[in-house]
Formats: structure tokens, sequence, C-alpha cells
């Protein structure tokens, strides 16, 4: 056998096992760095992507024993926007990495407080009685101003 010949059978080998033996791919990892941004009424997260996911799944929460998915995301974004929370509520978040091997475990969790509505309702009565302290002081210094004129007189 010439060293073409063995050089051409290893090849139709190698060729043949890749076809006959599917590639093997892992679960992805867990995604890594779970970060929040904060807002009004909204929760911005971002993670570190997992190399191998094909999407990955949000996970939402008040607690550890009700956590459930509120979004699948598409890789290669990494990115979610959960809004219209409610004010002064606090949340529990977690993603994990998806391919067709199956799930990743949960990467690292976060929690986030949307921050309540300042009140406005001790504004309004705190300026009106502001308003008539300083409409009283004016009216007393006419009044002390105009007494002291007609003295003079």
């Amino acid at each position: 056998m010439s060293v073409r010949s063995l050089l051409l059978f290893c090849l139709v080998m190698t060729l043949s096992l890749s076809l006959a033996v599917p590639c093997l791919q892992a679960v992805p990892a867990s995604p890594g760095e779970l970060q929040a941004e904060i807002g009004r009424d909204y929760v911005d997260l971002w993670w570190q992507p997992s190399g191998n996911a094909t999407n990955y799944i949000v996970y939402q929460g008040t607690g550890a024993d009700d956590m459930a998915p509120i979004a699948n995301v598409t890789a290669p974004i990494t990115a979610y926007h959960d809004g219209g929370l409610e004010d002064g509520t606090t949340r529990i978040y977690y993603v994990i990495a998806v391919n067709e091997e199956g799930e990743s475990g949960p990467g690292m969790s976060i929690v986030a407080t949307v921050p309540a509505k300042e009140s406005n309702e001790l504004l309004l009565p705190v300026l009106a009685i502001v308003l008539s302290i300083i409409a009283i002081q004016v009216c007393v210094v006419m009044l002390l101003y105009h007494f002291k004129t007609k003295m003079r007189l």
C-alpha cells in the first residue's frame, strides 16, 4: 500500500466516523455575572453569555418557592427588560442557559427592589402654610409702616 493510498484510506475513515457519530455537545454552562439596573417601574437585566447556549430563560419571583419563567431570550442577546412593575416591590431574578442537550443550572441570582414613588401629598399643604405666613408678615409690615407714617403727621 502506498503512502497516497494510506492517506486516502485515513481520510475516508475519518469522514465516515464523523458522519456516523453525531457531534457531542454539552449542556451549556450557567450564565455568569447577572447584573441589574433598577428604574421607576422596571428592572433591566444583563449577564455574561454561556458559550454554547442557543437561548436563555429568565426567571422571576418574590421568593425561592415561586420562581417562574418570564422570558425566553434568543442567544446571542444577553439582556432583558422587565417593565410595568409595581412601586416598592422586591423581585428575585436568575437566568439559565439552554441548548439542544438541555438546560444549565441557575446562574447567580439578583434581588431588585423597585423604588416607591415620592409622595406629593404633603407638599401642597406645607406650601400653603408657608405662603400664608409670608402674606401675614407682609400685612404686618404694611400696617406698621402705615401707623408709623400717621403718627408723624
